[in-house]
Order: C-alpha cells, then sequence, then structure tokens
C-alpha cells in the first residue's frame, strides 16, 4: 500500500471511504490506468480540481407592495368564497345565492383582469389611477360594487 506522501508540508492523515458497485470500481480504475495515476490520486485530482459551483443570482423583479396586497386580498374573497360555497351546499335548509357568487366571482375576475393588464402593459410607475386608487378588497364583496364599477373607471 502506498504511504502517506505530505503535501506542503502537511500529511494526509484523513481518510474518505466510498462505495462503489463492482462496475464503478472498474471503470474508475481503468480511467485511472488511462492517466497513468493511482485511482486515489486519480479521485483526488478530479474533485479538487472540480470548478466551484457557479453562485445562484436571483434575478427575481421587485414585486409592487400594492398590487402584492391587491393579489392577498383577491386570494383572501375566494377563499371566503369557497368557504361559504361549501358550508351553504352541505346544508339542504339554506340555498346558495348563486346570482350573489357569481358577481362576485366576476368582480374579482375584473380585478385580476385589470392588474394584469396593468403591470403586463405598463412599468410599475405608470400606474392607471382607477387600479391603483381602488380600494384594496379586504372585506366581504359588495355585488352593488360590482355593477358601479364600469361606471367608476
Amino acid at each position: 500500500m502506498a504511504e502517506n506522501k505530505q503535501v506542503d508540508g502537511e500529511k494526509r492523515q484523513t481518510r474518505l471511504n466510498l462505495r462503489l458497485t463492482d462496475a464503478e470500481h472498474a471503470m474508475l480504475k481503468s480511467r485511472a490506468e488511462g492517466f497513468g495515476l493511482p485511482m486515489a490520486e486519480f479521485v483526488r485530482v478530479f474533485l479538487l480540481e472540480l470548478p466551484k459551483p457557479a453562485k445562484r443570482v436571483h434575478d427575481l423583479p421587485m414585486v409592487d407592495p400594492k398590487l402584492l396586497r391587491q393579489l392577498v386580498s383577491i386570494g383572501n374573497n375566494v377563499n371566503q368564497l369557497t368557504r361559504y360555497a361549501h358550508t351553504v351546499s352541505n346544508d339542504p335548509k339554506q340555498t346558495l345565492d348563486v346570482l350573489s357568487l357569481s358577481f362576485a366571482l366576476q368582480k374579482l375576475g375584473d380585478e385580476l383582469a385589470q392588474l394584469r393588464e396593468q403591470y403586463s402593459l405598463k412599468s410599475v410607475k405608470e400606474v392607471d389611477t382607477c387600479v391603483s386608487d381602488a380600494p384594496v378588497l379586504d372585506t366581504a364583496i359588495d355585488t352593488a360594487d360590482v355593477i358601479n364599477r364600469d361606471e367608476r373607471c
């Protein structure tokens, strides 16, 4: 067995145990012999010369806080509507007001469409006043507001 050689005045004392299949061992041995190196030296050189992994660059765009609040509010409203629909559908004594639910979902769809248009066609600095001045949806949806929405914008 080869003796522990010193590298830069330091003796190699730490061992690394590695389990391989017979096929992997034969392949590694063949490659080491192809370079004229003992297998341990071949593996050491190969591992130590690997390039450092590239740093991940998180190139995510900044999200406008107003947009984020509006999206969170819309998501909360969808959850409330879903919860209401499940509660009413499981209770035979209550009837689901499909028209109100439809208006509420239409309002949420309109809000999402306006947000999509606003943030895909314009920069954050060129925000349409109708959408940015709209109140954040954090309460129950008023169906009358759906009817009057077109008049405001």
